[in-house]
């Protein structure tokens, strides 16, 4: 594969970089040229070889008249040359070149490339927000590509960890999701979730639905939004039964193309009976996954073990990545990377109480 060439750049500065809007320049330039070359342009993959570099010679004659319209004062042979604006600006043109081609095939999109190993941020330290320094994101390879350099020169992650975000690109991503269980003496539970939202749609994100199920409860769930999110956040009930509630969280502002949003909330009414597990399902692509499990008022913990569910029906033990304590209070708390959307974690645990 050879190296992006100036013309990816001329079509950047000038936002033609979609097919569509350099078909239409391409066609205005000609039209003044010769009207029969109206309709003459490169087809679609034609013009990504001529960006990539690919390119044996210079395009047919008649393609390099229009552009030098296109691009007055700017010789083809200059157009074709590689991108010589030092190593950052072809950091640039490259991380958005992965952005643009993930937006054209976020369907397809199967999920994290193999893992990469980096360093996780201390858990103190919040995401910034917005990770863009421009005030209005628009959701375009170019601009959902800087924010991604910004966040990475911020959050001290490597170009592969980078990269591998850009490949998501048409989809939310959690960076980190946390789930807390805190289960008091007589069962009665309160969870509470809170996950760092990375934007890499063209859109705004401002609704999102969840679902909580309890076996059992003392009537229907209570959700409200807990004080570490960063924005102003809602809980919009759709539907609730004896132990199920299907909501929406409804943020503002919204969480801009390109940004990353702080979303927290818990839920308390359901109970720990006898059967001692929780199963956590990851929504969307997530980066970094934490569980945590404090039982109270338990003399020991007897046992615990922790799996994790394929989205192919396949189950595999993670017991490497489960700790567990009883100091006091049984807890537990295991960690998972890079899952993919349907993946889920499930923990279980045995406690032996005083009077039982």
């Amino acid at each position: 594969m050879g190296q992006p060439v100036m013309l990816k750049h001329l079509l950047r500065s000038r936002h033609w970089q979609s097919y569509s809007s350099f078909n239409r320049e391409y066609d205005r330039a000609a039209k003044t040229i010769d009207e029969k070359l109206v309709g003459t342009g490169p087809s679609r993959a034609q013009l990504h070889r001529w960006q990539a570099g690919d390119l044996k010679g210079m395009p047919y004659p008649h393609h390099c008249q229009v552009l030098e319209v296109m691009f007055p004062g700017v010789p083809a042979a200059v157009m074709f040359e590689p991108a010589t604006h030092g190593d950052e600006d072809g950091e640039s043109v490259r991380l958005s070149d992965v952005v643009e081609r993930s937006l054209d095939a976020s369907s397809e999109t199967t999920g994290w490339s193999a893992p990469i190993p980096t360093q996780r941020p201390t858990p103190t330290v919040g995401f910034p927000r917005p990770v863009s320094d421009h005030k209005d994101p628009d959701g375009s390879p170019a601009s959902l590509a800087r924010s991604l350099r910004l966040l990475g020169r911020r959050l001290r992650l490597s170009d592969d960890a980078v990269s591998q975000l850009a490949q998501l690109a048409g989809m939310p991503v959690d960076l980190e999701l946390e789930c807390t269980v805190d289960i008091d003496a007589e069962g009665w539970s309160t969870i509470t979730y809170r996950f760092e939202l990375l934007n890499l749609t063209a859109n705004p994100i401002k609704r999102m639905h969840r679902e909580q199920w309890f076996e059992t409860t003392d009537g229907p769930l209570r959700i409200e939004a807990d004080p570490s999110t960063d924005r102003k956040l809602s809980i919009q009930r759709i539907h609730d039964t004896a132990n199920m509630s299907k909501f929406a969280l409804v943020c503002s502002p919204a969480i801009e193309p390109g940004e990353v949003g702080t979303l927290a909330y818990s839920v308390r009414g359901g109970r720990f009976t006898h059967d001692h597990f929780w199963r956590q399902a990851s929504p969307r692509h997530t980066r970094h996954f934490t569980l945590n499990i404090r039982h109270h008022g338990v003399d020991m913990l007897v046992g615990c073990s922790a799996v994790e569910d394929k989205v192919d029906g396949s189950q595999v033990s993670v017991i490497d990545d489960l700790v567990c304590d009883d100091d006091g209070s049984a807890f537990m708390t295991v960690t998972r990377d890079y899952l993919q959307p349907g993946e889920a974690v499930t923990v279980r645990w045995e406690v032996a109480r005083g009077d039982a």
